[in-house]
């Protein structure tokens, strides 16, 4: 590395180290178990000579034949991961050179001059939203020197300033000047190993399970087996191991990725680029699943297009500004939503929290080169050209076949897209107070003669804010029961910035329990003072109505639980039915299932006669779950599945699920646009 870029950090120099140790004694150990393999490939086989050379006949020829094959199926067990193909196809990648792009190859160059590392081998243009650096992991790249490639996505250009985009990619180069990237190939091949040999293994296993029907060859197997469950146990010990310090290493690798590219560009591009990904990624791919479920009625001329107008609408709702044509989104919209204090690193995971990122990236050093905010499309040669190919190739990766509508008009995909996820009212209206929060009032008659003046400030951020930190505070207790329940999970976590103890998460339950009825008493009473502020609007018939409709909701959701819970524990009564068992434990299991299928039907039977959901139900729903009740199933029968059955009762806990979430939520909405509407009449 050179020394005009940042150096790597203490914890950086840390995790590398682990990720070394826990490969070498990773190969080390396979080393020895492929040494054990050939051992028993020397004794078997002059075992086999052995045989022949006491006495040579077709028996045992046969049984020396059987022998030696032992090693040799052991021995390949370990090594077949050489021999499985690379499925990783490029088809959906547009390679471009110098002469074709001479404006992204300029940025490029200026970035490898300033970090003054090697030059990308290739360079693609894919349709995600995303930049990577790229090679070829096979098995000999962990001995013979790769060039690296340089994938720059389409999705993330249309998404980009020229600036943010050089962050980018200088960021994509800042791993370029990683030489710990090469320990990522060797992980690679690790795990490759152990999920080769692990996990997917099972086709070898009955392979020579079975082998040719022969007795002495299905011996040889089930020996064989033997063996091997051995070396998957042993490989199995490592494979947590060498991932978290995988995980560990890339996530240090990333800050310091980061880093590299505020020295080389500036640190204001390089977060709000990080800032936006989500949301053009979101638009990206809504752009794509409308086309994916229309069933190939529609078809994309150029999903870029798409992606640039649903940016346009998800800006609009979600209140984030435009700046340089292209969406503002700030920190602070990012982590609204999240008012979590306690903090557990995720172990698994190779990328850092974005907030961590940019607290990183605004304390690294940087040249502070001036910004670009020319559009970054602006620069790539017969964009719209690459964005139809790429539209067209991403479709042919995913099976999407060259049929229906092609939907040219952007107008024309706003009225489709619309019509199929209409959006509703209440994620806009009263700032967003009612997307996390239901308004659910007990005694709604207490309220009705009770006249005392009420604010204007009912739904401004202090109010929508509260909202939050009852959800963050709600997650917080659930984790720390968790913690309290399953002390071993993890060794530590923090508490609003400081460090505790696994052991101690049952100290802090008493203080989020507590905080947790502050924040609900003030949530209620803002409730109480929000339906005050709407019947004091209402005229004497929309005053029965708002009363009406208030008591209703209170009763959804007083029984909303009681019927979640009917769902969640009769579900695991037929999970058995999605296994393959033994005809003795089947017919154990649907006892039980039966048994408790009636008290299952029984709570339905109360949902759709006595509850409050029963006025709301529509007459097919009901007699789709009156005739789930009056069904007599026995789901198996003469040693096999009554598939039909088996079918309906899926279908009819997917459906009961739907409605009830449905029916919830509809009327929630309506009860929101009934003040809304109140609202506008004053």
């Amino acid at each position: 590395m050179t020394n005009n870029l940042p150096p790597i950090s203490p914890a950086y120099r840390s995790k590398l180290t682990s990720s070394i140790i826990s490969i070498s004694v990773f190969f080390v150990v396979y080393f020895i178990l492929i040494l054990i393999s050939l051992l028993l490939i020397f004794l078997l086989g002059y075992g086999a000579v052995k045989i022949i050379a006491f006495h040579a006949n077709y028996f045992t020829a046969l049984a020396a034949l059987a022998l030696f094959s032992i090693g040799l199926v052991v021995f390949y067990f370990l090594i077949k991961f050489i021999f499985i193909k690379n499925h990783y196809s490029n088809r959906h990648l547009i390679e471009v050179d110098r002469s074709l792009q001479p404006e992204l190859f300029a940025i490029i160059d200026d970035i490898v001059a300033e970090t003054k590392v090697q030059k990308p081998g290739k360079v693609f243009l894919s349709p995600e939203v995303n930049a990577s650096v790229s090679y070829n992991s096979l098995f000999w790249s962990m001995f013979l020197p790769v060039k690296k490639n340089l994938t720059v996505g389409m999705g993330l250009i249309n998404s980009t300033t020229v600036g943010e985009l050089k962050t980018v990619l200088a960021h994509e180069f800042g791993h370029f000047s990683q030489r710990s990237m090469k320990i990522g190939g060797y992980v690679s091949q690790a795990e490759k190993i152990i999920f080769d040999t692990v996990y997917n293994n099972r086709g070898f296993e009955n392979s020579i399970k079975n082998g040719s029907g022969h007795w002495a060859f299905q011996f040889t197997g089930m020996v064989s087996l033997g063996f091997i469950s051995i070396f998957q146990y042993i490989l199995k010990i490592f494979s947590d191991f060498i991932f978290k310090n995988n995980a560990s290493l890339r996530r240090e690798m990333e800050f310091h990725a980061d880093a590299v590219a505020t020295y080389v560009t500036n640190p204001k591009e390089q977060t709000s680029s990080l800032l936006r990904l989500d949301l053009s990624n979101a638009a990206f791919n809504s752009s794509f699943m409308f086309y994916a479920d229309s069933e190939q009625k529609y078809l994309p001329e150029n999903l870029f297009e798409n992606q640039t107008y649903l940016m346009k609408i998800f800006s609009e709702r979600n209140n984030h500004p435009y700046e340089n044509n292209l969406p503002k989104v700030d920190l602070e919209d990012s982590t609204r939503y999240n008012k979590t204090k306690i903090e557990i690193e995720d172990q698994w995971s190779f990328h850092p929290e974005t907030d961590k990122r940019i607290e990183a990236i605004w304390k690294n050093k940087t040249k502070n080169i001036p910004e670009n905010n020319e559009l970054a499309k602006n620069i790539i040669r017969g964009f719209d050209e690459i964005c139809k190919a790429l539209t067209s190739k991403y479709l042919t990766l995913y099976n999407i076949k060259n049929v229906g509508e092609v939907v040219d008009d952007s107008e024309r995909f706003l009225q489709l897209y619309n019509e199929k996820y209409p959006y509703q009212s209440i994620y806009s209206d009263f700032n967003g107070y009612y997307e996390r929060h239901n308004p659910v009032l007990r005694n709604i008659e207490e309220l009705i003669n009770i006249e005392s003046p009420v604010g204007n400030d009912l739904f401004n951020d202090k109010k929508v804010s509260l909202v939050h930190e009852k959800a963050g505070i709600e997650s917080d207790l659930h984790t720390l029961n968790q913690l309290v329940a399953n002390p071993k999970i993890i060794k530590t976590f923090k508490c609003s910035g400081r460090l505790y103890k696994a052991s101690e998460a049952k100290i802090l339950i008493p203080r989020f329990t507590k905080d947790l009825e502050k924040i609900q008493s003030e949530i209620t009473a803002n409730d109480k003072n929000i339906f005050q502020h709407f019947y004091q609007k209402a005229d004497e018939n929309d005053k029965k109505v708002l009363v009406e409709k208030y008591k209703t909701f209170a009763k959804l959701d007083h029984k909303f639980d009681v019927f979640q819970n009917s769902i969640n524990n009769f579900i695991p009564h037929l999970q058995f039915m999605m296994v393959t068992l033994p005809i003795e434990e089947i017919r154990k299991h649907r006892a039980n299932l039966l048994k408790n299928e009636k008290p299952f039907k029984d709570i339905i039977k109360h949902f759709i006669e006595e509850s409050g959901y029963k006025n709301l139900l529509s007459t097919e729903n009901s007699q789709l779950l009156k005739d789930f009740i009056d069904s007599e199933y026995i789901y198996f029968n003469n040693d096999k599945y009554i598939q039909k059955e088996v079918d309906a009762v899926f279908s009819l806990i997917n459906k009961y699920q739907i409605i009830l979430n449905k029916t919830y939520t509809d009327y929630k909405i309506q009860l929101i646009d009934f003040q809304v509407d109140l609202d506008k009449a004053s």
